[in-house]
């Protein structure tokens, strides 16, 4: 009889993890309020239960035997899947509470940057009640968000006091966390960067670019992509440090990833963790860059299995060659999706993984990303070919027939930095 793997909600990765999970010879059943997703639809059962119903949940899991929970890029589903597990008795994904929480707040991330020596920039923090005293003591521009979301949910850039107390507004509304954290505004590209994880030992896993679409804002990153410009800086200047950081949190296994940001100063700055996927899931064609199946990894972890430092991947092969991307769908404007077009051609590619969560109905919010599509590129050449396919087949309508989503054409950057990268490995 086939061991049951259930996993919470319909997020990013979760399409991923069903299909790995069946080819590992598991029964996966799926759980939210969602009526139908690809995720539900590829699962060999869907239960209509909130990932929130921790006491049905339990009820259910115990009734139909499930052996292990599993998740996608969502903190908030993996910490439900924490309670729902130790409830429960199975294998708890970050067992140590207090590594949870440094992950998923800004304020003791930075706390713990600062014990081991890790780059960050200077910051203050403001409370749920703002007085002149605190904001004559700082020094603008700055950037104000919360200490508890991620994907810049809540952030906003200030140059003076008044825009400051708005931003400070704005991440309150939606802050579970009275707390929030205002520091120095960096300028210059981000890059996250992934480690993996096994008995208390972080490995590199991959070191990626965020890029925006010309005349869109800096921060809503359109392709995220594997490339190596400044990936020797970052291994000779900043990965020994947070390697150390994520053994201080209290990470022993799984995945994790840091967002860092190299400022005009020319030095690398530490922005937040994570102790989950990424919401790009890079992860799945990167498999074909590095031979690493990260997915089947976490699902292992699920089901109890205990991995080795001798599991990890070792050095650097193929990342100065062979590429990976995340291409977010993001919208340009907040509406009703009437139209999906090209998909099934996109899907057909070779090397073209299709994440859509969103689909024919569904509201989107502007700015908001309404889907991902992964790409392995056997070079550079080959991943901006295949976005330029992407371009050409994929249309996103709303009711009135314009266009949904923001195209993203700046191949000429992707190519320069990915051969400029692979000149400082020469």
């Amino acid at each position: 009889m086939k061991k049951k793997l259930l996993i919470l909600g319909s997020d990013y990765g979760t399409l991923d993890t069903v299909r790995t999970a069946q080819e590992m010879g598991l029964y996966v059943v799926v759980t939210d309020t969602m009526s139908t997703s690809p995720t539900k639809r590829a699962a060999d059962e869907a239960w209509m239960i909130s990932t929130t119903d921790i006491d049905t949940l339990e009820a259910e899991c115990r009734r139909h035997d499930i052996a292990g929970i599993a998740y996608g890029a969502s903190d908030f589903n993996i910490n439900n899947g924490r309670k729902l597990c130790k409830r429960l008795g199975l294998p708890v994904y970050c067992e140590d509470d207090r590594a949870w929480e440094i992950a998923n707040n800004k304020s003791e991330f930075k706390k713990v940057c600062r014990k081991v020596g890790a780059p960050v920039a200077k910051d203050y923090y403001l409370n749920d009640k703002l007085n002149d005293e605190e904001i004559d003591m700082i020094t603008f521009p700055v950037v104000v968000k919360p200490v508890d979301k991620s994907g810049n949910r809540g952030m906003s850039y200030c140059y003076d006091k008044e825009q400051l107390k708005t931003a400070w507004a704005h991440a309150r509304s939606i802050s579970d966390n009275p707390v929030i954290v205002v520091e120095r505004m960096l300028k210059g590209p981000e890059y996250a960067v992934n480690y993996v994880i096994a008995d208390g030992e972080p490995r590199l896993l991959y070191f990626s670019a965020e890029h925006h679409q010309p005349g869109q804002a800096a921060n809503l990153y359109s392709v995220i992509n594997t490339q190596p410009l400044h990936l020797r800086q970052y291994l000779d200047e900043v990965n020994d440090k947070v390697i150390e950081l994520l053994k201080e949190v209290g990470c022993r296994e799984g995945v994790a990833w840091v967002e860092c940001m190299r400022d005009e100063d020319g030095k690398f700055y530490l922005l937040e963790m994570g102790y989950r996927y990424g919401g790009e899931m890079t992860y799945v064609p990167y498999k074909l860059v590095r031979g690493f199946d990260t997915i089947k990894w976490m699902i292992e972890i699920s089901m109890g299995q205990k991995h080795q430092v001798s599991d990890l991947p070792s050095g650097l092969n193929g990342l100065e060659t062979a590429t990976a991307a995340s291409y977010y769908m993001f919208s340009h404007q907040a509406g009703t999706i009437e139209r999906i077009d090209g998909l099934e051609k996109i899907e057909s590619l070779p090397g073209v993984f299709v994440d859509f969560p969103k689909r024919e109905g569904n509201q989107v919010r502007g700015k908001a990303a309404m889907g991902i599509i992964r790409i392995y590129g056997e070079t550079i050449q080959d991943l901006v070919s295949k976005i330029r396919l992407i371009n050409e087949n994929l249309r996103i309508t709303d009711k009135e027939n314009k266009g949904m989503f923001i195209y993203f054409d700046d191949y000429g950057a992707l190519i320069d930095d990915f051969e400029a990268g692979i000149k400082e490995f020469c």
